[in-house]
């Protein structure tokens, strides 16, 4: 009986303070492996599963199957990020520890607590504005994208004009659906975001 209590404090101390997403005891990949042995990416993990959750229960269900294949399509590309970041590639990072919390970083933004557009949807005009506001998934990103640019109006204005252009021919296009106008915010947040630090 002692023996098995002082078993069961050595695997509590021997755990890590934070959970992961997934349980740790069954980590199989050795990026499942780095984010178990790091307990700031740990708690990193364990707050984008919980993000998800939450903006995924938060879209309507034909969303919801675009917002699970991007997170599958996020988990694949984790892999190949963390090996970049092992080797140094992101440079912009001081340490691999930092650029692999910088990529979880960006991840949440894109799945930050829910988000409205950025303008009066009421008063919806164009075929990009009823586009967006026709979508809570893109609702969520316009939202996303006005606050991350408010602090660098000043020197990103015409920039943000421009790709607003750029958005607004994509996105009248009737081939452009939900998931792709999706896939063009997503890029502008990891730009804004490049550009936040």
């Amino acid at each position: 009986m002692k023996y098995n209590l002082l078993a069961v404090i050595a695997l509590i101390i021997s755990m890590p303070l934070t959970a992961a997403s997934f349980d740790c005891r069954k980590a199989g990949t050795s990026v499942e492996h780095t984010i178990c042995d790091d307990s700031a990416l740990s708690k990193a993990d364990s707050k984008l599963g919980k993000a998800y959750s939450r903006l995924r229960r938060a879209l309507p269900r034909s969303e919801r199957r675009i917002l699970k294949k991007d997170q599958r399509k996020w988990l694949k590309e984790r892999k190949s990020a963390f090996t970049a970041c092992a080797r140094g590639v992101e440079g912009e990072w001081t340490n691999t520890a930092m650029c692999y919390l910088g990529y979880y970083e960006n991840r949440l933004k894109q799945l930050s607590p829910l988000k409205n557009a950025s303008f009066n949807c009421r008063k919806a005009a164009t075929k990009t504005e009823k586009k967006i506001c026709g979508s809570r998934l893109l609702r969520h990103a316009d939202g996303i994208v006005a606050k991350l640019y408010k602090p660098l109006r000043k020197e990103f204005k015409n920039d943000q004009r421009n790709w607003i252009t750029s958005r607004n021919a994509e996105l009248s296009r009737s081939s452009c659906n939900v998931e792709c106008a999706w896939e063009l915010y997503k890029d502008r947040i990891n730009t804004l975001l490049h550009y936040s630090f």
